[in-house]
């Protein structure tokens, strides 16, 4: 059993949410089999028309709204350092003014592959926030699940069905029920069923500082050394890595660092580089892994 269940309270199309992905991969090498996340959809956005999030320079109108979104999205990157696409950006519309779509997409992935949904939503949200899809469009749901490898007769039917939304309907009344009113939030429990509940974006140090607390001082991050054997493991549940993401992971103090340690496999085309606007991903390439001891391609 593991000693922390970490569940995040999210929406797949948040940016804050995204912005926690790196802060996930640096809790998933330093504290090695140790957490387990989970995923309760909590539905940031009923009706474009009718919500507005001033302090993010958002108002309710769905015909400024994807400029307003676009604007507040490419500021927060410079914040959390995932990246943000601009291009072609074009989410909310009359006929798409909802993010309940995507939310119940990933609860229909659930039900049809459980061990794919989380690829699933990491895929919605690259989807939304760097390749502009519409990712509230049923046929892009259906294919990003064909992506990641869901079983595509399960997952109509739980879309079409209504389980999918009924499930939906539950995480919602969990987040009701949990107090929680913004995304991302996190519950943090342990295996001795001490528990926090931690609102809006935190660092990794933030996350570090609660587990210590939750176990007393028990459980703490072990020494984590970039090396590409330990990208490779990381990339075996996680096959596109964001900068950032890498950065954090291997504790590079800079993007910089981190990207002068990626050059020589992405230049061996081990790893490709996928550009994708504020910054980039990587992924593993045609080129054999590379023993980095011995200098051997295997």
């Amino acid at each position: 059993m593991r000693r922390i269940i970490i569940t995040n309270f999210t929406d797949p199309v948040c940016v804050w949410c995204w912005g926690t992905e790196p802060v996930f991969r640096a809790l998933e090498t330093h504290y090695p089999d140790q957490i387990e996340f989970r995923y309760v959809m909590g539905g940031l956005v009923d009706n474009i028309d009718n919500f507005a999030d001033p302090g993010s320079g958002i108002t309710a109108s769905s015909k400024r709204a994807n400029d307003q979104i676009m604007s507040h999205w490419l500021e927060s990157s410079s914040r959390h350092g995932m990246p943000i696409n601009p291009e072609g950006f074009h989410l909310f519309s009359k006929e798409y003014p909802s993010t309940y779509p995507q939310n119940i997409a990933y609860k229909a992935a659930q039900l049809a592959d459980p061990k794919k949904a989380d690829a699933f939503l990491r895929r919605i949200r690259e989807a939304t926030l760097t390749q502009g899809k519409v990712t509230s469009e049923a046929d892009v749901q259906l294919e990003l699940a064909s992506e990641v490898g869901i079983e595509l007769a399960g997952f109509i039917k739980a879309l079409r069905g209504g389980e999918a939304e009924l499930k939906f309907k539950t995480d919602l009344a969990i987040t009701r029920i949990s107090g929680v009113t913004g995304f991302p939030s996190f519950s943090i429990k342990t295996s001795q069923a001490r528990e926090a509940l931690v609102r809006g974006f935190k660092t990794y140090g933030d996350f570090r500082e609660v587990i210590s607390y939750l176990t007393d001082d028990s459980l703490g991050p072990v020494e984590v050394k970039p090396s590409f054997e330990a990208l490779n493991d990381l990339m075996q549940s996680n096959p596109k890595l964001a900068l950032e993401e890498v950065r954090q992971a291997f504790d590079f103090a800079s993007q910089n660092e981190a990207e002068e340690w990626l050059e020589p496999f992405i230049g061996d085309n081990i790893l490709i580089r996928e550009e994708a606007g504020t910054s980039y991903f990587v992924r593993k390439g045609s080129a054999r892994t590379c023993d980095i001891a011995s200098g051997i391609y295997r």
